[in-house]
Order: structure tokens, then C-alpha cells, then sequence
């Protein structure tokens, strides 16, 4: 289910755009229909401010805590001002969702609190009258307040959990052949497969014991990284399939998971770059660097074996004669059955 191709998404900025657009549209109206019933014109200053809450949420994910604060600065002047018309309820739920979205609960429900709050206190204090009116309006604007701020945290913990099921899958993808990882995810019980035609390539550089005996660690492995991302990258643009590493060994093979008919061939081309690259890098101590390369073709098994730090590998005559054919070569040669 992870590789189905999801269908395109539209733009954010046209999102955004379209939101500013809305909200400015539902501001103008909400003031022109308070104008015509108030006995005090709005003025454009009103405008203004209504205006200004919907420019702001164009600039929403980039700056979610700032358009947050300035729009609860623009809603708390208008109403300061004594302007009718503008419900807090809408422009203030899309900054509360892009607050949410980017992490910022505490201050989200800061503000959320305040004009909740807000309200009830001037009612009390300031403006003596019936309360249960102005509670009906704060439970309705807290209701969509509340779930567009939970649908930004939900919103968050999606994409975190994305963002980490994606990287699971370059780690998964790291370490096993494609084909192998999907039948993995798939919760394929033992994953085994017999292979009547490969080819196995098996490197090793020469006397790299003693000499990393004589070397800094860092250099050591920095030689090794450098050789074996240059062999990862051949064996990728020839098809084939790195199966380990183990030490200064590098083995690869050609025709499995996925079969194909030009394996040897495939193989030999990859063994004579494979001793280019070797040929233009030396060792810590300045000595070149000469690999020993076996090859052998024939039938294997291959498969996964482990439960924690899994690999895939290949075990079978070929495999060992591959090997041997390594350790008996002659160091900058490629010996083959």
C-alpha cells in the first residue's frame, strides 16, 4: 500500500491564496451587512483590519505563530475599536489549524482561552447583561476553535509519521534488494528462493590487514567507504545486486532476486571497472591498492535470515567457489571457473 501513486496535490500557495480570498470576501460581507444595520459606519479602517486577517493567512505555514499572533492583534484592535460585523470564529480557526499543524498547542490555546474568556469577563465587569447569549456564542466558536486546533495536531503526528515511514523504508531499502523488502513488508513468513542460473563476484584487497595494521583508523575506513560507494554505484548501473560486505570483502552477484540473461556478462564488466577504480586510489601508507577478484556461475539459494539486523544472502557451491576463487587469485586479477 506505501507504492500506490497518490494523486497530485494541489499547490499551497494556491491553498493559501484561496483562503485569503475567502476570508477577505466573508469580512467585506460581514462589514457591509453590519453597516447597513448599524447606526455607526465601520469606516475603512475596518476594512482594513478585516483585510489585513485574510493577507496574513497567506503567509500561514511559513510563519504559523506569527500569523497566529498578528491575527489575533487585527481581531483584538477591531474589536477595540468597537467595529461590528467580524466573528473571530472563522480567520481565527485557520491560523488556530496552522498553529496546531506546526506544534505550537501552548500558544494556540492561549489565545483560544483569551477570547473565550474575553466575552464572559466584559459581560461581567463591564457590561452587566444576560450572560447565557454571549455563552451560546462562545461554546459554538470554541467547539470549531477546538477541532481545527485537534485537526492540526492530527495533522502534525501524520506527517511526523510519514516522514518516519519513509524513512524506514530508505533504511529497509538500504539493506535488502527492492523486490525483497515488498515481500518483507507483505509479512512473508520465510523468504527463500532457489536461483538455477547467477554469477558471484567476490573482491578483497590484498595484504589490507597488514597494512591498516600500520594505519589511523579514520583513514582506514575512509579508504573502505570511499572503494565500496564507488563499487555500490557500478554494481546499481549494471543491474546486479550487492549482497555484503564483510572487512575489506565486497560481494556482489547477478541474476537474483531478479532474474537476468546476460548475468556473466554483467559481472565481468562490473570486476574489470571494479579494478579501474582500485588502480586510481592507494592505501593510508601510500602502497596501491591491488583487489583480488573471484567470479563463478551457477545455481544458489537465496534468502533472508535473522529477525533483528536482517540480511539477504546466498549460500551454495557457487557462492563458495566464487570465494575461492578469491582467495587463490592473483592480487590486481580476476580469476573465473
Amino acid at each position: 500500500a506505501w507504492f500506490r501513486p497518490r494523486p497530485a496535490r494541489v499547490p499551497a500557495w494556491v491553498v493559501d491564496t484561496g483562503w485569503a480570498v475567502a476570508v477577505a470576501v466573508a469580512v467585506t460581507i460581514a462589514i457591509r451587512v453590519a453597516r447597513e444595520q448599524d447606526a455607526r459606519p465601520p469606516g475603512l479602517l475596518a476594512y482594513a483590519l478585516g483585510w489585513t486577517i485574510g493577507a496574513l493567512l497567506l503567509g500561514r505555514r511559513r510563519w504559523p505563530l506569527a500569523v497566529l499572533a498578528a491575527s489575533f492583534a487585527a481581531l483584538q484592535a477591531y474589536y477595540v475599536l468597537d467595529y461590528p460585523g467580524i466573528s473571530a470564529a472563522l480567520p481565527l480557526a485557520i491560523a488556530l489549524y496552522t498553529a496546531g499543524a506546526a506544534g505550537h498547542l501552548g500558544w494556540a490555546l492561549l489565545i483560544v482561552g483569551w477570547f473565550l474568556a474575553g466575552p464572559i469577563l466584559f459581560r461581567i465587569f463591564i457590561d452587566p447583561e444576560p450572560l447565557l447569549p454571549v455563552l451560546g456564542e462562545v461554546i459554538r466558536d470554541a467547539s470549531l476553535w477546538l477541532a481545527t486546533l485537534l485537526l492540526g495536531a492530527l495533522a502534525r503526528e501524520h506527517r511526523l509519521l510519514e516522514v518516519e515511514r519513509a524513512r524506514s523504508e530508505r533504511l529497509l531499502r538500504n539493506m535488502l534488494p527492492a523486490s525483497i523488502a515488498d515481500r518483507l513488508k507483505e509479512r512473508e513468513a520465510v523468504i527463500a528462493d532457489a536461483f538455477p542460473a547467477v554469477t558471484v563476484l567476490f573482491a578483497d584487497i590484498a595484504d589490507f590487514t597488514r597494512h591498516a595494521e600500520r594505519s589511523p583508523p579514520e583513514a582506514t575506513v575512509g579508504l573502505l567507504n570511499d572503494l565500496f560507494s564507488r563499487f555500490d554505484a557500478l554494481t546499481e548501473s549494471h543491474g546486479l545486486e550487492k549482497i555484503k560486505t564483510v572487512g575489506d570483502a565486497y560481494m556482489a552477484a547477478g541474476g537474483v532476486p531478479d532474474p537476468m540473461p546476460d548475468h556473466a556478462q554483467a559481472v565481468a564488466e562490473l570486476a574489470l571497472e571494479m579494478l579501474e577504480v582500485a588502480a586510481a586510489r592507494r592505501l593510508p601508507d601510500g602502497g596501491p591498492v591491488r583487489l583480488r577478484i573471484g567470479i563463478d556461475s551457477g545455481p544458489v539459494v537465496a534468502g533472508v535470515i535473522g529477525r533483528r539486523k536482517f540480511s539477504y544472502d546466498l549460500w551454495g557451491d557457487t557462492a563458495n567457489t566464487a570465494s575461492r576463487m578469491e582467495t587463490t587469485g592473483v592480487p590486481g586479477c580476476i580469476q573465473v571457473t
